[in-house]
């Protein structure tokens, strides 16, 4: 169908149907021509891009992110009856070769949600579909675990079903959280893809390790923060270890970068973390500059080539990153 109205608090669902849209409609060849993004736009703008026409040489997909017209917030935009009959006009003439992809993004917790009732949300529902997208409860795991499931795929992973209820128990209900553990434990069993329970405790005791790691760095006790790395090499390989602190880093890089115009909500949607996590992050950042933070990144890095070429043994390197950060 040409027009979709995805809403709900799970974000990483939301960005999933649009990503499907996108492959089955354009495929790879995605350009500034034949997909765009619209983040709340005016009236006029938004009556605009209901509009559009088709290209010549192929269909074209808009995502419009359209909280402030189905919520009541502060930002909301009140219709008169006259521009509800103009948006269900819009929409009535939508090309067939123009895909219209709505959303609105619910804030966890938040318990607002669009109005059924209202004519502009009946007929979208007439015209195309309508997709909600909810947060899982951490009692859901009955819920969470098909979706988390399916998701393997993309790490080419494999797994029993009472493996990755583990997973979701340590990890918590937020698929983007659970898909970042993925990404990681995908490391941990490479080359092989079968995740056993051994790979799971490894993975999570070496995060555990690597956040107490983290806090140390960042609060400059590079003494304790150096023997941390020491003990964890013991049972850890130092690739892990370098992986978990540049992944880190750069994660707390781009928070203290956009919080200097965005709140805690919006970093997480364009850092791909929860609005949790981000609110603690920037509690522990509140007395590190950004150019601080900058410094430590490119020593990591720098220390990283070190250790991988063999110029340097894994505590040395470090050790030495963090005293230029002194």
């Amino acid at each position: 169908m040409p027009l979709s109205f995805i809403w709900g608090e799970e974000d990483f669902l939301i960005e999933k149907e649009i990503n499907s849209v996108k492959q089955n409609v354009l495929g790879d060849d995605i350009s500034e021509l034949n997909y765009r993004v619209s983040d709340n736009p005016d009236f006029s703008d938004f009556v605009f891009l209901l509009r559009t026409q088709p290209m010549m040489f192929g269909d074209i997909v808009y995502v419009i992110k359209a909280d402030k017209y189905f919520l009541d917030t502060a930002k909301a935009k009140k219709l008169d009856d006259k521009e509800i009959d103009e948006l269900i006009e819009a929409i009535d003439l939508i090309s067939d070769r123009v895909h219209i992809i709505l959303t609105c993004q619910i804030a966890r917790g938040d318990k607002k949600k669009p109005d059924s009732r209202k004519k502009f949300y009946k007929a979208i529902a007439k015209k195309g579909k309508i997709i909600e997208c909810p947060a899982f409860k951490a009692y859901e795991e009955y819920k969470i675990l098909p979706v988390f499931k399916s998701m393997l795929k993309k790490y080419n992973l494999k797994a029993s079903d009472n493996i990755l209820t583990d997973i979701i128990r340590l990890t918590g209900p937020y698929l983007r959280d659970l898909d970042s553990v993925l990404d990681k434990i995908s490391l941990f069993v490479y080359p092989e893809n079968i995740i056993t329970k051994e790979a799971v405790d490894n993975l999570f005791s070496t995060s555990q390790n690597i956040f107490a790691l983290v806090d140390l760095i960042l609060e400059k006790n590079y003494v304790r923060a150096l023997n941390e790395i020491s003990n964890m090499l013991q049972k850890s390989h130092y690739l892990e270890i370098l992986a978990f602190l540049q992944s880190g880093f750069s994660k707390l890089l781009m928070t203290k970068l956009y919080s200097k115009s965005l709140n805690s909500f919006e970093i997480a949607k364009k850092t791909s973390q929860n609005e949790y996590a981000v609110k603690m992050s920037l509690n522990k950042l509140k007395n590190v500059s950004l150019n601080e933070l900058i410094k430590l990144k490119r020593n990591l890095t720098n220390s990283e080539f070190e250790i991988k070429t063999g110029e340097k043994e894994p505590l040395l390197s470090l050790s030495e990153a963090f005293l230029k950060c002194g």
